[in-house]
Formats: C-alpha cells, sequence, structure tokens
C-alpha cells in the first residue's frame, strides 16, 4: 500500500513539473493596451473629455451639442 501511494505522489510531482515547464516555454497573451486619447475641455464650461466624445465646431470643442449651440448664440439660453 506504502508504494502505491508513493507512485502518486512522484505521478503527481512528474505531471506538475512537464505542466510547469511547458506553461514556461508559451508566450504570455495579453491584450494590447489602447493608446491613450487625447482630452480636451468644453470651449463653454471647460469640462474635460475624451476628443472623440466632443463636439467640434470651428477648431473648438464642446461637450455637447446644446453647449455648441448655446456658444454660437453667445451665451444667451433659450426657452
Amino acid at each position: 500500500m506504502g508504494k502505491l501511494i508513493l507512485l502518486i505522489i512522484l505521478g503527481f510531482a512528474v505531471w506538475w513539473m512537464w505542466r510547469k515547464l511547458r506553461s514556461a516555454d508559451e508566450p504570455v497573451r495579453s491584450t494590447p493596451e489602447r493608446a491613450p486619447e487625447s482630452m480636451v475641455g468644453c470651449a463653454l464650461c471647460g469640462v474635460n473629455q475624451p476628443k472623440s466624445e466632443c463636439v467640434e465646431r470651428d477648431g473648438r470643442f464642446y461637450c455637447c451639442d446644446a453647449h455648441r449651440r448655446l456658444a454660437e448664440d453667445g451665451g444667451r439660453e433659450e426657452r
């Protein structure tokens, strides 16, 4: 009975070492990192957000279309 337990432990140790050596040879798969996106501030309120989410008009960036319209109207709110 003792020899059987010793063989099982030895088999497990060989399997574990083989698995470790095999995984060390494989390249590590990592997700590619996205390039950082430039942030811009809203020309009306100054909120910073990614450039891709902004509304651009005449070289100025706005956080939303409502702020773009407000800036074009000279800052007057429409009611």
